[in-house]
């Protein structure tokens, strides 16, 4: 299954700042929010895997090693207007969640939050990373990301975050499932992406085409 490993894009401070004060941080000093950036920059180990997704639209069902169905109405018809749909993991490893934990032992409430705060705004940009990377992959083809869902969102149940998981195989990029159901590291992300053909490429199977191993000759 491909993995992504590029390097961590610089962290949106602002957004930090904005997402910490959601969660309850009082006063919040720009040193702190750049000090919990900076952090985030030297402790994690960026990577997602993907794969993509083959779908039942009678049963909703993914048809994969570990099969499940979703749970999802909004999800499901996504999946179907869809013309290709990967599911993915994204991970920024323990170590920033190490850390994140020893402040708020500490009772160091304020940069627990920051630290925490943009541990979460890092993991989304990286998702968004790894959609760029997919659109710059697809452009030859003509594909272009759509959408992109995750557990946890709309109607969709938080706990299939672990359904699909283990349908990509996350353990290959260092997540592991508890027994409660659980992702660790607790700020892995996971979801599914639907790309559709916007023209300029190719809509056609690569096995079935004349051209297969000659495309863009």
């Amino acid at each position: 299954m491909p993995t992504f490993t590029d390097p961590l894009r610089e962290i949106d401070a602002a957004s930090v700042k904005e997402y910490a004060l959601q969660r309850g941080a009082a006063e919040l000093s720009d040193d702190f929010v750049q000090e919990a950036c900076q952090r985030v920059m030297e402790l994690a180990k960026p990577q997602a895997i993907c794969q993509q997704c083959f779908y039942d639209n009678t049963s909703h069902m993914v048809l994969c090693d570990s099969p499940f169905t979703i749970s999802s109405p909004t999800a499901c018809q996504h999946i179907e207007d869809s013309a290709i749909v990967l599911m993915y993991a994204v991970t920024l490893g323990e170590a920033v969640e190490k850390e994140v934990d020893a402040l708020f032992m500490n009772k160091d409430i304020t940069r627990g939050l920051a630290l925490d705060s943009a541990l979460a705004v890092a993991t989304a940009g990286y998702t968004k990373q790894l959609v760029d990377m997919l659109d710059e992959a697809g452009a030859d083809k003509g594909y272009k990301a759509a959408w992109i869902m995750n557990p946890g969102t709309g109607d969709w149940p938080a706990g299939q975050m672990a359904n699909i998981a283990q349908a990509v195989h996350a353990e290959q990029i260092g997540v592991s499932l508890l027994p409660s159901g659980m992702l660790m590291p607790r700020k892995t992300v996971t979801g599914v992406i639907g790309l559709n053909f916007i023209g300029g490429g190719c809509s056609g199977s690569c096995s079935a085409c004349a051209m297969a191993g000659h495309c863009g000759e």
